[in-house]
C-alpha cells in the first residue's frame, strides 16, 4: 500500500481569532484561555489562570517552541465577566 505524502502543516498567529481555545505554556504552569482580541499587531488572550498580549511574531515563536497550541474547543475559557461581554458581543 503507498500512502500519500504528507504536507507539513504550520499554525501561525493568523489561525487566532476571537473565541479560539488556546493551551498556554508559561514559566509557572500552563492553562486554557480565549482569545479576546486580534488586531494587525496584536493577539490578546485570557484565562482563569492565565492571560497574554503579544506582537504576532511573538505568538509565532511561543507556537514554533511549542508554548502556545490551538486547542479544538467551544468553550470559553476566560472569567466569567468577561465571558458575558464575549457573549454579548456576538
Amino acid at each position: 500500500m503507498v500512502f500519500p505524502r504528507s504536507i507539513p502543516l504550520r499554525t501561525t498567529a493568523a489561525a487566532l481569532f476571537p473565541g479560539t481555545t488556546v493551551h498556554y505554556s508559561y514559566r509557572t504552569g500552563d492553562s486554557l484561555a480565549t482569545v479576546v482580541e486580534r488586531t494587525e499587531r496584536f493577539v490578546t488572550f485570557v484565562g482563569e489562570e492565565c492571560d497574554g498580549r503579544f506582537t504576532h511574531e511573538q505568538i509565532n515563536r511561543l507556537i514554533d517552541d511549542g508554548r502556545l497550541e490551538v486547542v479544538l474547543d467551544d468553550e470559553l475559557h476566560v472569567p466569567e465577566d468577561e465571558a458575558a461581554e464575549l457573549r454579548a458581543s456576538d
